[in-house]
């Protein structure tokens, strides 16, 4: 191989990079990475996506390393089923978030926690179309759970992430009202596959891709980072990365701080660079 593959990661966001438009992963693209995975490579991903969704999205894709889940909100081993490390939301910045949104139906809001290695996703009501999709594809595909509750009587000690989907003008005063809130960090962007729609999402100011690429650097001993994106949301990514790829359908943003722009994520672009690298 060219490279030597101790201490080396490679590492994916999925929609978009990874996942074709379909949001699957090429069958093509399985058999590259699983024949490099078993040759030593440590591959990995990196997504704002829960642990449900991408278990379900990655059967018959063998993931070496740890993966950095919800935006860097935590980092999960794959083989051990466990959360390695979580970022919590501070209470008082919970707090805040649920004062901003209980009760609204204008939009349907979503609470999620991590205790005692299990997810949980809690929502107040469903009165919106955009959530309700939401929803029901997450319970249909991935068989996530979702619980009615009272935000105001959760626990605000577990919380680990908010969402929110829907029109942009119906969640943009919301961003507004909640961006400069303490102990957070917001994020706001148009959704990958359907971009008549938005999505709001907040975790602990502490918690993000980069974030996430050091614990695995500090603690997994990778010394060189191999990075794949396609959204803004990967640019702190590619910056605490060594290497940086951006494939072509990336947003303008992405391929001017990328090393070099690769194949689609319709051509299995992720998989043959990686390749590629380590021929």
């Amino acid at each position: 191989m060219k490279l030597i593959l101790m201490n080396k990661l490679f590492i994916t966001d999925l929609d978009g990079t990874l996942l074709d438009s379909d949001g699957k992963v090429n069958q093509k693209t399985k058999e590259i990475l699983n024949a490099l995975t078993d040759k030593g490579v440590s591959f990995a991903v990196a997504t704002a996506r829960t642990i449900l969704s991408v278990s379900n999205i990655l059967d018959g894709l063998n993931i070496s390393a740890p993966c950095i889940l919800m935006n860097g909100v935590c980092t999960y081993d794959m083989t051990e089923r466990r959360y390695l490390h979580c970022h919590y939301i501070d209470p008082v910045a919970t707090t805040q978030y649920v004062k901003a949104v209980s009760g609204r139906t204008d939009i349907s809001p979503y609470i999620y926690t991590i205790k005692d290695n299990e997810l949980c996703a809690y929502y107040e009501n469903m009165d919106t179309e955009p959530a309700r999709s939401f929803a029901e594809e997450r319970r249909k595909r991935y068989g996530k759970n979702f619980v009615k509750a009272d935000f105001k009587e959760l626990d605000p000690t577990y919380a680990v992430y908010f969402t929110m989907c829907g029109k942009k003008q119906a969640l943009e005063p919301y961003y507004h009202k909640l961006k400069d809130t303490k102990g957070l960090y917001v994020t706001f962007y148009r959704d990958t596959y359907d971009t008549s729609i938005y999505y709001l999402e907040m975790c602990s100011d502490k918690a993000s891709k980069a974030g996430g690429i050091r614990y695995l650097r500090e603690h997994y001993g990778f010394d060189e980072i191999y990075c794949f994106g396609d959204n803004t949301n990967d640019i702190p990514m590619f910056r605490e990365s060594d290497h940086r790829y951006a494939v072509s359908n990336a947003v303008n943003e992405l391929k001017e701080i990328s090393d070099e722009i690769i194949l689609s994520n319709n051509e299995n672009g992720v998989a043959l660079k990686i390749k590629e690298l380590c021929e």
